[in-house]
């Protein structure tokens, strides 16, 4: 069996990366292990990567609706657009999750010219300066001239940062919602500032800051495009929204009854 990659790439199929997704994703071994023999049955000649998601998605949500959406989490976080805004707001959310007091696009003087900053993000020893890359497609990826303008910006920043915030540590990260070319890493690396991407880096990925908390955007729930953009525009960014918000806000945004039911079901299993 063989799959086409989203770079045209035709690779073998391999059993066990589809059973890791869906276990990661919450699935029990046997559920995974069901979907990919079910798959491998139904695919007999070289198909997209992207078919074989949509078809384990459909039939993971047949037994396990929370994990289906969990498995959703990757093409969740493109629907985060169409500007950059959104994603900004949910990503300050994840830096408050984990225990940082945060500002949003706020303007900041650095040493030469002045800058907009997407999140400043600040606890008792740290201050951040995040620069938020958001691609509203996977085949898009922050590259190394992405990596060489953002580390310009940090360390025009730096001074006068470390002079206002004089007590903290200061810090640059550039943070996107897809992936980071080799050479971006490279030179995040080369020149000690952190760079944060799908899946990168291993240990602390934007994946895994999301599942560990379970801090899920809004965009894994089953939400018509027209009514995610009224629920972005008032900023309601994360699944938890939903359940915080009252039924009389949502119906003013133009959500019926049954369907804002059916979305407060969804987060409640997707957090539960």
């Amino acid at each position: 069996m063989k799959v086409i990659k989203s770079n045209g790439e035709i690779e073998d199929f391999r059993a066990d990366k589809l059973i890791n997704s869906l276990i990661r994703s919450g699935a029990s071994i046997e559920e995974a292990q069901e979907i990919t023999n079910i798959i491998q049955l139904k695919i007999t000649k070289p198909t997209p990567t992207r078919t074989i998601y949509r078809l384990a998605k459909n039939l993971l949500k047949r037994t396990n609706i929370s994990s289906s959406m969990k498995y959703s989490l990757k093409k969740a976080m493109m629907r985060l657009g169409p500007s950059g805004y959104p994603f900004e707001r949910f990503f300050a959310k994840i830096m408050q999750a984990y225990g940082f007091e945060t500002e949003v696009d706020i303007v900041e003087e650095g040493r030469c010219i002045n800058h907009e900053i997407d999140v400043l993000a600040f606890n008792k020893n740290t201050v951040v300066s995040v620069e938020c890359k958001y691609h509203s497609s996977a085949f898009r990826a922050s590259d190394a001239k992405v990596a060489m303008y953002v580390y310009s910006r940090f360390k025009d920043l730096e001074d006068k940062l470390k002079k206002k915030y004089h007590k903290k540590r200061y810090e640059g990260w550039l943070v996107t919602n897809t992936r980071l070319t080799i050479d971006a890493i490279k030179f995040s690396r080369c020149y000690s500032f952190k760079a944060m991407g799908w899946r990168y880096p291993e240990d602390g990925g934007l994946e895994k800051l999301i599942e560990k908390k379970k801090l899920y955007p809004i965009t894994v729930l089953s939400i018509k495009q027209d009514s995610l953009q009224k629920l972005l525009k008032h900023e309601l960014v994360m699944a938890t929204d939903i359940i915080r918000i009252s039924n009389e806000f949502l119906e003013n945004l133009g959500l019926n009854q049954r369907k804002i039911n059916q979305l407060k079901k969804q987060a409640r299993a997707l957090l539960g």
